[in-house]
């Protein structure tokens, strides 16, 4: 518990490396110790090794079929890897295990948006909002979805949501775009000139 424990609180300042070293000693001395698995995936996916990440939250699962934070973070992971069929699969298991998971619904939300199924994913972040109100990343990611659909006045009340919560959005946008031309060109849509505004970094 001692070990596990010190990996939450490296975990919790990113030094993923040490987390993964007590998550370590913590399997060894209780190799049955799925939440040990479970940390240690989360520390992996904070490397972005993505790889490990999925055994280990394989292994938390085969020890706790009804973990269904190890689902979630599998999810998670699955999307990391652009796969995101695994990801919507896994993250409905965790929904079903736990239906007032917040969490699983955005990640799920977030696998629809990588396969263009915009209006699934913002019906999965419309339930993260519903279950957590100050959820700011369903609020963006909600927004972003809502420009796909040319549901202009949405996307800008969501969008403004998420950035008076404290979201940079402009970092969010220009994570999958390289500009607004980038977003219109590659989706044939034309932006309000107020929301590219709201969308564009400051010179």
């Amino acid at each position: 518990e001692a070990y596990y424990n010190r990996g939450i609180a490296y975990s919790g300042k990113d030094d993923f490396d040490r987390a993964i070293e007590d998550y370590t000693q913590a399997i060894a001395l209780n190799p049955d110790f799925a939440g040990a698995y479970c940390n240690r995936g989360v520390a992996y996916n904070g490397k972005d090794d993505f790889d490990r990440a999925i055994e280990d939250y394989t292994q938390a699962i085969a020890l706790n079929p009804d973990f269904a934070g190890a689902y979630c973070n599998r999810g998670v992971a699955y999307n990391g890897k652009d796969d995101f069929d695994r990801a919507i699969e896994d993250c409905t298991q965790a929904i079903q295990l736990n239906p007032s998971d917040a969490i699983a619904h955005y990640n799920r939300g977030v696998a629809y948006n990588g396969k263009d199924d915009f209006d699934r994913a913002i019906e999965d972040y419309t339930q993260a909002i519903v279950l957590n109100p100050d959820f700011a990343g369903a609020y963006c990611n909600r927004g972003e979805a809502w420009l796909h659909l040319k549901e202009w006045d949405k996307a800008r009340a969501d969008l403004t949501a998420a950035r008076d919560m404290g979201v940079d959005i402009i970092a969010s946008f220009h994570n999958d775009y390289t500009s607004i031309s980038d977003f219109e060109d590659r989706n044939g849509v034309k932006l309000p000139p107020d929301i590219a505004a709201m969308l564009t970094p400051p010179q």
